[in-house]
């Protein structure tokens, strides 16, 4: 039985159109949704229409856009391939919703899509827009599995009330001034000090006191030059102490023992400090630092081994990327990895964890396994596009809600028959939570099937998977679209 729910505000009409679950019943759930429709009467003439892709995808992106505009903290756009739908700030009091138009039946590609239609939407039209999104959410008669996904911005992406130069100007403030006292009261000369003596030799011959060698002059008071390089020292000291304190505080915390784990830290804190310092001015000399990270990849302190990297820690990212907590006095109970990073004058990041033990955990390690150079690829464009369709819906039938608050990004790699030989996780949260993915499940590679492995000699392709932070799935491939 076919059957119609509306949704209707003054400036948006929502209407949806699928098949009954109970066809002796009108107002039960729909099994099947055919068609939405979405009127933006005032924006736009043209009706904007789709199945449930279109509808998962406006439902993503209204409930997205409409927490980064409550709350004021923007969300990065991540994604390599954009969503059917996407809201973004316009000028002045304007906001765009643009629709990429694809054609019915075929893969998200560069070859075949259409020019996006953007509409052009006033406050008060996105907000009833959201409004009816709301409604088709709390509205369990309809389509009781659609549910809003909102998830927690990570606290990378909240930025300080205050740069970190203004937050370490107290500390810096206080070493400058202890470093002057300490300076000053090295020219004050030592007092003066004469034993009480007898009167008898107090009443002396006064040629005798004549007599006496001149005190020795101080050689510190008659020479006014100072260390060149100590002032710089001091700026920079001033500079690296807050984030050295926030790495002594950390050695009580828990401490990261498991080895994939420690790799695949390692692998995406190396990564993020390669790409800020690829632009900064080569060093002299290596400079390196110990840092402390947590299990998100949060880089919470670092501290300089030499003092090449004291004086030049502004030319490293360690001062924009470190994470200063609020409340310095809490205790960490987070568990942290400790790293020794060195940045070379070749220009490259060096990180290597300072735990001398691990334990290596069975599936973590299979998950953080990297795969061997691909070197037979499959080149047929229509077979690529083939599999990374096939490779879209088999992830998308075992998909669940995922507790990530960041992307997930993974290197899949397919035989030219479809089968999952393996995968690998590309940041470091992609590591930890690949247990929660389809893409163990989906790996039919075993030992009694050498052929099927990631390094043989059959025709193979790579594939990237990104589980995205609002709950959308995207598969390219790795090499980019075919022509």
């Amino acid at each position: 039985m076919t059957v119609q729910r509306q949704y209707t505000l003054p400036h948006c009409n929502l209407v949806l159109e699928g098949l009954s679950a109970d066809a002796n019943d009108p107002l039960s759930p729909l099994a099947v949704l055919m068609n939405a429709e979405c009127h933006l009467p005032g924006a736009t003439d043209a009706t904007l229409a789709g199945g449930r892709e279109f509808l998962d995808s406006l439902v993503v992106a209204v409930s997205r856009y409409g927490q980064q505009l409550l709350s004021g903290v923007p969300y990065p756009d991540r994604g390599t391939t954009p969503p059917i739908v996407e809201i973004k700030p316009g000028e002045s009091d304007y906001h765009h919703l643009i629709v990429h138009q694809q054609p019915l039946g075929e893969p998200l590609s560069d070859v075949n899509a259409q020019p996006p239609l953007d509409v052009k939407l006033t406050t008060v039209q996105f907000y009833d827009l959201m409004e009816a999104v709301d409604q088709l959410l709390t509205d369990t008669q309809t389509l009781p599995d659609l549910t809003a996904q909102f998830q927690a911005v990570s606290r990378r992406l909240v930025q300080p009330t205050e740069p970190i130069a203004q937050r370490a100007a107290p500390a810096a403030l206080g070493a400058a001034v202890l470093a002057a006292a300490g300076l000053a009261l090295f020219f004050v000369p030592p007092p003066e000090f004469e034993p009480n003596r007898p009167e008898s030799e107090s009443a002396a011959p006064a040629e005798s006191s004549t007599n006496a060698p001149a005190a020795a002059p101080n050689p510190a008071a008659g020479d006014p030059s100072t260390d060149p390089d100590e002032a710089s020292l001091d700026d920079a000291a001033g500079s690296a102490t807050s984030a050295a304190a926030e790495l002594e505080r950390l050695e009580t915390a828990p401490a990261i023992t498991d080895a994939a784990t420690l790799d695949l830290l390692r692998s995406d804190v190396t990564r993020r400090l390669q790409e800020a310092w690829a632009d900064a001015p080569r060093p002299t000399g290596d400079l390196a630092y110990r840092m402390a990270v947590s299990e998100d990849g949060d880089i919470l302190g670092y501290k300089y081994e030499n003092d090449l990297a004291l004086t030049e820690v502004d030319n490293t990212p360690l001062p924009q990327l470190a994470f200063v907590p609020v409340d310095a006095a809490e205790p960490v109970l987070e568990p942290v990895a400790q790293f020794l990073a060195t940045f070379t004058p070749a220009g490259e990041v060096v990180v290597e964890p300072v735990n001398a033990s691990a334990e290596v955990t069975g599936a973590t390690a299979a998950a953080a396994a990297e795969l061997p150079t691909l070197e037979n690829k499959i080149t047929d464009g229509d077979r690529i596009r083939a599999l990374n369709s096939a490779l879209y819906d088999d992830i998308l039938a075992e998909l669940e809600p995922l507790s990530a608050n960041e992307d997930l990004r993974y290197r899949v790699r397919l035989t030219e028959a479809g089968e999952v030989v393996g995968y690998e996780p590309l940041n470091a949260a992609a590591g930890l939570l690949a247990e929660e993915t389809p893409l163990a499940s989906l790996v039919t590679a075993s030992d009694s099937a050498p052929d099927s492995a990631p390094g043989n000699n059959r025709n193979q392709a790579d594939f990237q998977v990104v589980f995205t932070e609002g709950g959308v799935l995207e598969v390219s491939p790795w090499d980019g679209w075919p022509q």
